[in-house]
Order: C-alpha cells, then sequence, then structure tokens
C-alpha cells in the first residue's frame, strides 16, 4: 500500500538560494587527491575522471540557518504489515524511516531534525535515512530539492516513483519502490536514462545512514578495501586488509579514531551486499543485483571533531554511520554512460537478524552466515523481481518536482524519458526560459532584482544570440552559460558587453570571480566587487565575496568600515561576523576579535573539511597568550603554542577537525 500525510518535525529553513553563479568559487567539488604506491594502475582507470569545473546551471543554497521549527514535510508512506517505510519526495526523495513492526524496531537512522549543513555539492545537505547520489561526486544536487512523485498501479501492487532531470550531466534518473503484500524485504529499483547522443560520465552511490552503537559493526563479503583519509585541502587513497587495519579490528566504526571512507572491493562475482549488526546481532541489510559493484563505510571517527559533526547535523547526542552502494568501486570515479542507454538496478533493503555470537565473532565465519542468510530470504539477488513498466495500467502524479524536465523536453523538441511525465510547473525559476522558447522575449528586469535561475548549453546561447533586442539580461546570461560551457574569455567580453548596455551588479561580480579565480589578478577582481557592492550593499551572498577579498588582501580596515555600517540582521551571519574577526586579529584587536570568537560562535555555513574557526580560534587565543606573558608571539616556539593550547583548547562547539 502507498499512501501519502505528513512528517513533522523541527526543521530549519532552507531560505533563499544564493543568485550568484558559481564561478570556480565552490572548493568542495576542486578537492585534490593523492594516491598510494598501493593503487594498481588498472584500479586507477576512472579516478578523477569527470569531475565538474563548475556547479552552473544549478544555484547554491546556502540561506539556511539554524533555527529550527515544526515543520509539515509531504511524505510518502509504503506499508504492508511488517514493515513501514517512509520518503520525503520534497527532500530530494530521501527514503527517511524502514520500521520493521515485527520487532519493533528502526532499521535506519533516523535524524530528530532537518539541519542543512555545507556538506552538498550546491551547499546545504542533510543527514539521515537512504540519500540517493546521481551524476557527480559530493551527494546529489538535488538533495535538498523537491522530487516528481508518482504512483504506478500494477496487478502486483502499487508502485512509487520519485524521479528528477539532473541538469548538469543531462539526464533523468528515478526511484521506483515496491513492497510485496506479506513481505519483510523492500525493492528499490533505480533508473538512469541518457536519451542523448553524447557519452556522459556517470556516478550512483545509494548512501545509507543507520545508528551508530558501541557494539556496532559493519559486515561485507570481502578481505580488501580502499581506505580514504581527509588531509586539510585533498583526499589520500590508500588501500588495507579487512578486518585489520594498524592493529584496529576496522568493523567496528567506534574502534576508528577519525573520519576516514573504507571502499570494500568485494569479488567480481560474489553477490553485492552490506550489513551492520549491533550487540545483539540486529541491524541492516542492504543488496543488490551485480550493477552496483562498490560498498562503502563512512565514519565521523571517534574525534572531537567527528563528534561534534554528528550533533552539529542533528542535536546533542546523536550519532550516525552511513554504508553505502554505488556504481564503482571508490567515490572519486565517473563511469562512462553512453548515448541513447539507460540503466538500472534493484536493491533490497531488509533486517538483520542473526545470531549475535556468530555475528561478533570470526569475520569469515559471519560473511558466510549472512550469505546463506540472502539466500534463504531473498533468493538469487541477481534476479529479484520488481514489476516492469509494462505492467503499470495507470499512473498518478501526487507531487510536482522542478520545471526543468519540461523546458528541456521545450527547447528539444523531444521527450528525455521513455517512460516519465514532466509538466510545466509555472514556477518563477522557468517561466523566463519558457517565454523565451515560446514567444523570443527576455525581459531585463531592474538591476537590483536577483537572477532566479540560470541555464548552460550551446542551444540556450544560441536562442539569446538570434533576438532581435539583446539587453543587459541578456548579455549576463550569456556570458554565464558561456563560462559553463567552459569558454572564459567569452563569459568576461559578455559581461563587459553586459555593463556597456547598464552598469549591473551582476555583470561586475562575475568579472570578479573571472579575474580572480580564472586569471589570477586579485587588484582587478577587488575593483569589481567593490564596484558592485556599490550597486548591491545589502545582498549577504555578494557580501561575503566582499570580506573574503579585502581581508585576504590586506584591507581589513575597509572591510570593518563596510561591516559597521550594516544592518543588524546581516551583521548576524556568521560568515560575515567570522570576516569581521579575522579583520581585528590582522589588526591585532584581539580582545575585539576574542568577543566574536568564542564557544558562542555559530557560522552556519561551515563547510565539511573546512578548518577556518579552529584555525582562527587558535590564531587568536596563541596571541592573546603571548601578550599575557608578556613575549612576542612565534609560530615557530612549540613551548609557547603547548602552553597557549593547554590554557585555551579548542572547545568542541567549534571543532569541525576531520583528521587526526
Amino acid at each position: 500500500m502507498v499512501k501519502f500525510e505528513d512528517y513533522i518535525m523541527p526543521a530549519a529553513s532552507m531560505g533563499e538560494p544564493n543568485p550568484m553563479p558559481d564561478i570556480k568559487n565552490i572548493s568542495y567539488i576542486h578537492a585534490g587527491y593523492e594516491m598510494t604506491d598501493k593503487i594498481r594502475e588498472d584500479e586507477k582507470k576512472y579516478i578523477g575522471k569527470g569531475m565538474i569545473r563548475t556547479m552552473l546551471p544549478y544555484l547554491i543554497q546556502d540561506g539556511y540557518g539554524r533555527d529550527k521549527k515544526e515543520r509539515a514535510f509531504k511524505a510518502a508512506v509504503v506499508e504492508n504489515d511488517k514493515i513501514k517505510a517512509v520518503f520525503l519526495p520534497e527532500a530530494g526523495g530521501r527514503f527517511w524511516s524502514m520500521y520493521d513492526k515485527t520487532e519493533n524496531k528502526e532499521l535506519l537512522y533516523v535524524n530528530p531534525v532537518f539541519q542543512p549543513g555545507n556538506l552538498g555539492l550546491r551547499n546545504a545537505w542533510f543527514s539521515g535515512g537512504v540519500e540517493f547520489n546521481v551524476g557527480i561526486k559530493g551527494h546529489n544536487p538535488l538533495t535538498c530539492s523537491p522530487l516528481w512523485c508518482s504512483v504506478d498501479k500494477t496487478p502486483s501492487g502499487d508502485i512509487l516513483r520519485m524521479y528528477e532531470y539532473e541538469r548538469i550531466r543531462g539526464v533523468v534518473y528515478s526511484i521506483s519502490v515496491y513492497l510485496p503484500d506479506d513481505s519483510d524485504v523492500l525493492y528499490i529499483r533505480c533508473r538512469i536514462e541518457n536519451k542523448s547522443k553524447d557519452k556522459k560520465h556517470m556516478y550512483w552511490w545509494s548512501n545509507i545512514a543507520v545508528p551508530e552503537t558501541k557494539g556496532t559493526r559493519v559486515i561485507v563479503p570481502t578481505d580488501e578495501s580502499f581506505l580514504c583519509f581527509y588531509n586539510e585541502d585533498h583526499y589520500v587513497l590508500d588501500k588495507t586488509a579487512i578486518p585489520q587495519n594498524e592493529g584496529l579490528d576496522v568493523t567496528y566504526p567506534c574502534r576508528i579514531p577519525s573520519s576516514r571512507d573504507f571502499f570494500y572491493k568485494i569479488p567480481e562475482n560474489h553477490k553485492k551486499w552490506i550489513a551492520t549488526a549491533d550487540e545483539e546481532g540486529f541491524g541492516l541489510l542492504q543488496c543488490s543485483t551485480k550493477e552496483l559493484i562498490g560498498r562503502k563505510l563512512f565514519v565521523w571517527g571517534m574525534g572531537q571533531g567527528g563528534r561534534h559533526w554528528n550533533e552539529w547535523l542533528s542535536e546533542e547526542g546523536s550519532a550516525y554511520i552511513e554504508i553505502q552502494a554505488g556504481l564503482a568501486h571508490t567515490q572519486l570515479e565517473h563511469i562512462p554512460m553512453d548515448g541513447q542507454t539507460s540503466w538500472e538496478w534493484v536493491e533490497a533493503y531488509t533486517a538483520l537478524k542473526r545470531d549475535k555470537d556468530v555475528m561478533h565473532g570470526d569475520y569469515k565465519k559471519a560473511q558466510d552466515d549472512i550469505d546463506n542468510y540472502i539466500s534463504d530470504k531473498i533468493g538469487d539477488i541477481d534476479n529479484m523481481y520488481f514489476p516492469s513498466d509494462d505492467e503499470v495500467t495507470d499512473t498518478e502524479i501526487i507531487y510536482e518536482g522542478s520545471g526543468w524536465g519540461y523546458v528541456e523536453e521545450l527547447i528539444r523538441g523531444e521527450k528525455i524519458s521513455d517512460t516519465l511525465i514532466f509538466s510545466d510547473t509555472k514556477d518563477e525559476e522557468t517561466s523566463m526560459w519558457i517565454n523565451l522558447i515560446k514567444n523570443n522575449e527576455f525581459d531585463a528586469p531592474h538591476i537590483k532584482s536577483s537572477p532566479k535561475s540560470y541555464v548552460a548549453d550551446h542551444i540556450w546561447l544560441d536562442k539569446l544570440q538570434n533576438l532581435k533586442e539583446i539587453n543587459w539580461y541578456n548579455l549576463l546570461h550569456q556570458g554565464v552559460i558561456r563560462y559553463a560551457m567552459g569558454d572564459v574569455q567569452g563569459a568576461k567580453a559578455d559581461f563587459e558587453a553586459s555593463l556597456t548596455k547598464e552598469n549591473n551588479p551582476w555583470a561586475l561580480r562575475n568579472l570578479s570571480m573571472i579575474y580572480r579565480n580564472e586569471l589570477c589578478d586579485k587588484e582587478k577582481g577587488l575593483e569589481y566587487i567593490l564596484k558592485a557592492y556599490e550597486l548591491l550593499s545589502d545582498n549577504p551572498s555578494l557580501l561575503k565575496e566582499v570580506a573574503m577579498q579585502l581581508t585576504s588582501d590586506g584591507f581589513d580596515e575597509k572591510w570593518l568600515e563596510i561591516y559597521d555600517a550594516l544592518s543588524d540582521e546581516l551583521k548576524s551571519y556568521g560568515r560575515l561576523k567570522l570576516y569581521n574577526a579575522i579583520a581585528l586579529i590582522n589588526l591585532r584587536r584581539y580582545d575585539e576579535a576574542k568577543s566574536i570568537i568564542n564557544k558562542d560562535f555559530v557560522m552556519s555555513d561551515i563547510k565539511e573539511g573546512e578548518l577556518s574557526v579552529s584555525y582562527y580560534w587558535f590564531e587568536l587565543y596563541r596571541r592573546i597568550y603571548a601578550k599575557e606573558i608578556g613575549v612576542e608571539y612565534n609560530k615557530d616556539n612549540k613551548e609557547l603554542i603547548d602552553a597557549a593550547d593547554k590554557k585555551y583548547p579548542l572547545p568542541k562547539e567549534l571543532d569541525f577537525r576531520m583528521h587526526d
């Protein structure tokens, strides 16, 4: 049975999207990596391939805060007498809960709150449940966005289907859910459709959050794993044996000291599965058809920073680990998908109920026991039954996703899916592009009006160039399209042309980013960002970039002058407060900086792997300590550093460190 109801929980607001196009200014998607000599040449084939240089055409989602209010989420419930599974179509289709009625136990980690944090490709991401990641390393671009949601009627029962058009890879993906009557196994069929003629770099990981308990063990049918560490500015990919690594049994997440990924290398001809078992031998089992060759464990680790991240994304005392299943062995890979093809596979989710002594005994015996359990309970997992599209007798659209699938079909004059329905949602993101297609019109708004969306393809560039009247807004979007296509100089020329039509803050800001991030001309970058600020002085997204450039380039007094003139609302932004503290530290106004950088400091959008808060804590309080004892601060004075850090230890509230 599929039904729809409200799911109520405390939730932070997503706020407004950032109207500034990504011009090489999101470090997360550009994170580098290195490999040790343990990685064989044949294992490197797709590592590093298909990485992207911008999140365009998407807008960045960084307008969230940390104040939470009760919110009713639209929920799709798939239920029988044994299982109740909850999905959140308006939150990226997240598989939020799987409750085993027989055992009266939850199988997934259900976050008690909805709290976005800066861990995703578009910034916003939230923890809990099962996230379906498509297309690009670094979570799903649509993880905090609504998906289309329908119910398909078949003779075998109702199918819940959630789907969307992913705009960077230009593919359609869908998640279909089937729960047979009287079954305690939930089946999910995932599909990616590439209807274009072009080969695409593709990616998929089903990211499963499960509760972290002291005795939780993760069991996978292999004794070999890639091991990924987090350094300050890049990843390190290594290999290790399983279950032992450097004297630790790393099948127990609570024994792992710091954040890391284990990418398990399951033998090619073996069943593909991963399972968790708590102290009593109970947990979650996920298995799939052979297409999902990869399995992974992610842990925040037992360090203070990892513990804090768990709670930052939820509430005090909350903790989870992630077990995952993917199309490749590691998440540093994108694999080629031919044009005019579709990929699909079936995943099964069910409870693991085994003898605790077996699950926590010899690792090989635990693996064999689960292998037998799968055979008895599910059968041949490479031939799991899922109703085909040919069996669908009726489809009802329940919730709308974005209008971009409709726009894509409209501009190309062809369907982008063999089975899925995309219609006009009449939203403000797509309306101006539909008007361009249908009426050959592209009106310019007031220069202070924020752009609602961007596009990124030569087909749009041709449309804009061929209009009879070319206004500043047209040229602005031409520049964004050119940049998304990799034409930096062409984008620069379009932004300059936009300014000749009308002096506007958006072209000025974009030129600043091109000069600073692409042409490495900081002086020009700063000149243009300050000109943009003169026209748009109350936009928080622009102000963050102004602050970054001024404090990085030695103009701390100028930033303090700007900050002091801001409204109280803008002054409350954590990121702007941090830049204020940085300027004060640079100017040796330590007492004033201390009023900002303390255990009560909150910056909602601190990024996964970002060390700015801990860095400036140490920079500030080591200098304060040196002043207290009457010596000149010297960063190479280890005795001074150790004494300062002992007197002023980094508070847990500010610790986001992920490595040792």
